[in-house]
């Protein structure tokens, strides 16, 4: 099962994450769509507001944090099963495509996304 992240805001705001410019996180996501992602909202002020922004859905983020890049799954424990297995089905997809990650993460609330389990997350690529 294949999904489509042609969307040129993803690819625009994926660019400036890894230079370094004016973002450090963006979460994408279905909206009415079954298989078309869409850039729902990025920004630059770290975890904290990227969390904030994590909507009760399956939805997938990138996000820079203390110079690691993080793929973030989340896969809300609000939806159905259909949902959850096409979200998880396009995991492979959506690493692909966010291909500058260290590491990944998933999440099912949005309270478990903090500096404090992403730091634990990457700290073994500070050695």
């Amino acid at each position: 099962m294949s999904c489509n992240v042609s969307d040129p805001k993803i690819s625009e705001a994926y660019s400036r994450i890894l230079s370094y410019d004016d973002l450090d996180w963006m979460i994408i996501g279905y909206g009415a769509s079954r298989d078309t992602l869409l850039l729902y909202s990025s920004g630059n002020k770290g975890v904290a507001q990227m969390s904030a922004s994590v909507p009760d859905e399956v939805v997938f983020g990138y996000i820079m944090f203390e110079g690691s890049g993080v793929l973030v799954t989340h896969v809300s424990h609000k939806i159905s099963g259909v949902q959850r297995a096409r979200g998880l089905a396009h995991q492979k997809t959506i690493a692909a495509f966010f291909s500058q990650h260290d590491v990944t993460v998933n999440t099912t609330k949005p309270s478990e996304l903090t500096p404090t389990m992403l730091r634990e997350r990457t700290r073994h690529l500070a050695i």
